[in-house]
């Protein structure tokens, strides 16, 4: 008997199930979780974030002052660099599929949310209580994982910023096949997730990496230099 094959949303869905499954059920010593909440509180948020702040998100990149951000000269500088895809469109363009359509001002908005969506991370850190639960899980948890968690976060973030705002290429090749829209689609909600987690490991990996070297260093100066 032949096995139906899957659909490409029913892939992407179960890969987003089985990740967030892994990453909310994993634990370190002393029930130490990477995020400071039940799967069940995890799920709900998630769910949010998909019913309600993707959509919000998406009417926000609408919004006309991101052709005046978009214009400054600083944001034109940094874009040349980082994000070279979106600072070569110009405000005028239109797509023929959709001609009402302002791409640059909706990649503009996107760009600037998911740098927030980094930097919100690094913000928290002023918070006692963050700073605590991420040395918390650099001390308890498996730092393999922790770093396995970093790197492939953080190579599906770099992907899909490359794809998204770097290169077009790749994506407009992809749209134009048969099914291509959706797995363009999924990877669109793939992305603000995505930045989430991989800020959030960032965010423990570099404040236990700080904390496990300051420790190091000042062990090392205390034994060569001890009066």
């Amino acid at each position: 008997m032949s096995r139906t094959p899957r659909k490409i949303s029913d892939v992407s869905m179960i890969a987003v199930h089985r990740g967030f499954g892994a990453i909310a059920d994993s634990h370190g010593r002393r029930g130490v979780h990477i995020y400071g909440a039940p799967r069940e509180e995890l799920g709900m948020a998630m769910a949010l974030l998909l019913i309600l702040g993707l959509p919000l998100a998406a009417f926000f990149t609408m919004m006309p002052f991101w052709d005046q951000i978009g214009s400054l000269q600083w944001i034109r500088y940094l874009n040349s660099y980082v994000a070279p895809g979106v600072e070569g469109l110009s405000f005028d363009y239109r797509s023929n599929s959709l001609p009402n359509f302002h791409l640059k001002r909706f990649v503009i908005g996107s760009t600037s949310i998911i740098e927030l969506l980094l930097i919100s991370n690094v913000v928290s850190l002023a918070i006692r209580g963050v700073r605590k639960h991420a040395l918390l899980v650099w001390i308890c948890y498996d730092r393999v994982k922790l770093l396995q968690y970093l790197g492939i976060s953080g190579v599906i973030f770099c992907a899909c910023w490359y794809f998204f705002f770097y290169d077009f290429r790749l994506i407009a090749f992809v749209g134009q096949q048969r099914r291509g829209g959706k797995l363009v689609s999924y990877a669109v909600l793939l992305m603000p997730m995505v930045t989430l987690l991989f800020g959030h490991m960032a965010v423990i990996v570099g404040l236990g990496s700080w904390r496990t070297t300051s420790k190091w260093t000042k062990r090392t100066l205390r034994r060569y230099f001890r009066p």
